[in-house]
């Protein structure tokens, strides 16, 4: 099976036909999840329209239709689940990810020839809709690590540009990889093509998105330019195991353990790094609606740190929890100290952080888009779903629900693929307000399961999920 790209099938070397979409992208579901499914999800996912006993009519037509092309073989099949066979399935996207998996990243590179099932789509199928662009989205973000990392460590200059070249055509608005290409081509001796790319940096994100590079774009430019040293890029320590750990829980909702992870990993840190893991424990406790615990931390998260940036941020966060608590006044203040201290520091995280927390206290869409914009432009994804959500909300409220929507699902698709369930449960559950509000009660109601779904996964305690319920805006 070839899905990157337009999808093909081949059995023993012979093409295969398979009779209709819903066939072709049954076998690519099965084969890209790795297993077994059941009946009634798949049915319900390739015949959203149709009843229960219609749609699953339509899969049993189907997998009849697929024993004959496949010969009889490769589908295993029960009155429960379908799955395929994996010791007869070469599937080109499970072959990358194997290649990744064992550190062989330029031939996983050279196995990624396109994007997932380019050019196909089911539009009548909301949700495998969804599914295909969340996976293509995931896959082209483990292209683009891989390409950064080939950029960085291959040795001979040629490859090594080849490689930045290709990670900056997946998004020609990526700062990362244009300085990739400043930094290759000075390396390589080529001040003239060096600057030909800060230059075309410079005109692409005036063009797109009518901003300057960020001054480290500019500082490694110029450096490269004047045959300078490369300008050194400060960053924090590395975070240890049980701060990894607490990341991980926070994306799944497990917040009990993550507490407990990020409580391990402040026990002999340096005051910066405890800081910044203090900010962490604040984000979780107030996903939950525990406003005095989350001050505490965020209190804890400032104290001693002279990081201007890093002071905007946390005092951002800080506004919306006071925001939540009822005080407006006091969110007010915060944020607009937020925004002074991102605009010291000219921090572009801190500004899209704190556009985007001005946006939602005074409903303003210029805060909104201008957090969209910075967040796109610097490759912050958590960013750039906040921004879009609320910038979602901001428009709903003024009656434009199609762009609305049209937000809120780009936002479902980057949150998905960044893997934090609580904030898609949220997304889903204002699709489905927006979906309802337009009519269309049917795709609304699906929408609102999968947000019931997940919420009733997320956080470990039953007394806290009202709160954590609440979710909307972030």
């Amino acid at each position: 099976m070839r899905l990157l790209g337009p999808p093909s099938v081949e059995r023993d070397g012979t093409p295969v036909a398979p009779d209709t979409r819903k066939a072709i992208a049954l076998l690519a579901y099965l084969a890209v999840t790795g297993q077994a499914q059941g009946r009634d999800r798949l049915a319900a996912l390739l015949w959203p329209e149709a009843d229960q006993e219609r749609a699953r009519g339509a899969l049993r037509r189907t997998l009849s239709a697929l024993r004959v092309v496949l010969g009889g073989e490769h589908l295993a099949t029960d009155g429960l689940k379908v799955a395929l066979d994996p010791t007869s399935l070469d599937c080109d996207v499970l072959r990358f990810r194997e290649l990744l998996a064992g550190g062989r990243l330029a031939d996983a590179a050279k196995a990624y020839t396109g994007d997932l099932l380019a050019g196909f789509a089911l539009k009548e199928c909301i949700e495998y809709e969804e599914w295909q662009a969340r996976e293509a989205e995931a896959l082209r973000r483990e292209l683009a690590g891989t390409l950064e990392r080939l950029a960085q460590e291959e040795r001979d200059h040629a490859r090594a540009i080849a490689h930045a070249e290709r990670w900056l055509a997946l998004d020609p608005m990526h700062e990362p990889a244009h300085r990739a290409l400043i930094r290759l081509h000075g390396r390589a001796g080529d001040r003239a093509a060096a600057m030909r790319q800060y230059r075309e940096c410079v005109r692409v994100l005036d063009r797109e998105l009518g901003v300057a590079p960020l001054p480290e774009t500019t500082a490694l430019a110029r450096a490269v330019e004047a045959g300078e040293p490369e300008p050194q890029v400060r960053g924090s320590a590395a975070p240890d195991v049980n701060e990894r750990v607490g990341d991980l829980y926070t994306l799944h909702g497990d917040y009990a353990k993550a507490i407990a992870s990020y409580g391990a990993a402040l026990v002999g840190r340096s005051p910066a790094d405890r800081a910044a893991i203090e900010h962490k424990l604040a984000d979780v406790y107030h996903r939950q609606g525990e406003w005095v615990e989350a001050e505490k931390h965020y209190r804890a998260a400032l104290r001693g740190v002279e990081d201007t940036a890093r002071r905007a941020r946390v005092t951002a966060d800080w506004a919306l929890a006071a925001h939540r608590r009822g005080d407006r006044i006091r969110a007010v203040r915060l944020a607009e100290e937020a925004l002074t201290l991102a605009r010291r520091a000219k921090d572009d995280r801190a500004l899209a952080q704190t556009h985007n927390i001005l946006g939602i206290l005074g409903g303003d869409r210029g805060h909104l888009e201008e957090s969209v914009k910075i967040a796109e432009r610097i490759g912050d994804a958590p960013a750039k779903v906040a921004a879009l959500n609320n910038l979602a909300l901001a428009l709903a409220r003024e009656g434009q629900l199609e762009r609305a929507i049209t937000l809120t699902r780009d936002a479902l698709t980057a949150s998905a693929a960044i893997g934090d369930r609580h904030r898609e449960a949220a997304l889903h559950n204002n699709l489905a307000d927006l979906l309802h509000r337009t009519g269309r009660k049917s795709e609304a109601m699906r929408a609102l399961k999968r947000a019931v779904t997940i919420f009733a996964e997320v956080g470990e305690d039953a007394g806290r999920e009202p709160e954590v319920w609440k979710l909307v805006a972030w």
